[in-house]
């Protein structure tokens, strides 16, 4: 049964499924997604006696839309006062693409309360493309003002791969944010152990992102799942599954 609560005068709903074994995993879904998209993986987890949170990350699912533009770092923290609140104490966050990009700066700012980390086909690094589009969308603004170049304006960011952006327009400015942040840093101060999941045929954040990560992020370990592509999970869920749960 999903629950709402308020943290930070956001409104955030998220799922529980609880059980009484000693570990507890928290969801993190990517952009345009939301936490329902873990549901058939979190029940099998509970059935192995895991205490699991999907959680629905502010301007997705039933959450409420920011009332400001966000950055990684307020998606950060939105997360970590959700744990304090649950009075979660010890948690392994799974984070898939922009949820990875969040679960990586939890546990670099806030370790406290996490066990393990699991990124899974996740973001991280600034892609070239996408630096071209946060400036792209300053020069163009003035030119896509009359209606008839809303069709160019489209097709123009489509070719840049930039459908996430046209897709919420609410949360555009916060999009180029998260989009335009490097977190190669957060990577190195990751303490705790990593597993790192990736299709082997992911397209939007290739599986060199995950060889590079590895490199970066000390105790971590990576799996790269045949024929799957950016929703590994997806593609293949009992072999991420099988690979979740031994690392679990």
């Amino acid at each position: 049964m999903k629950s709402n609560c308020i943290i930070q005068n956001n409104l955030i709903q998220y799922e529980h499924f609880l059980a009484k074994g000693s570990k507890t995993i928290l969801f993190l879904h990517g952009w345009r997604s939301e936490g329902s998209i873990w549901h058939d993986i979190a029940m099998e987890l509970q059935k192995e006696k895991c205490n699991v949170f999907t959680l629905d990350l502010p301007g997705f699912g039933g959450s409420s839309v920011p009332g400001k533009v966000f950055t990684v770092t307020d998606y950060a923290t939105i997360v970590s006062d959700f744990i304090e609140k649950m009075k979660i104490k010890k948690v392994t966050p799974v984070g898939h693409s922009f949820g990875g990009r969040v679960a990586l700066r939890v546990t670099s700012t806030n370790s406290t309360h996490i066990e393990k980390l699991v990124l899974v086909d996740s973001a991280g690094f600034v892609q070239k493309e996408k630096q071209l589009l946060k400036r792209l969308s300053k020069l163009v603004k003035p030119v896509f003002a009359p209606s008839y170049m809303q069709g160019i304006r489209k097709k123009i960011y489509t070719m840049l791969g930039a459908e996430d952006y046209l897709a919420t327009p609410e949360l555009q400015k916060t999009f180029v944010n998260i989009v335009g942040e490097d977190l190669s840093a957060d990577m190195p101060r990751i303490q705790v152990p990593t597993l790192l999941i990736w299709g082997s045929q992911d397209t939007d954040t290739p599986l060199l992102y995950g060889e590079k990560m590895k490199g970066l992020i000390s105790h971590s370990q990576l799996i790269v799942i045949p024929d799957a592509g950016h929703f590994s999970f997806l593609d293949k869920p009992k072999e991420f599954y099988t690979a979740l749960m031994n690392f679990v």
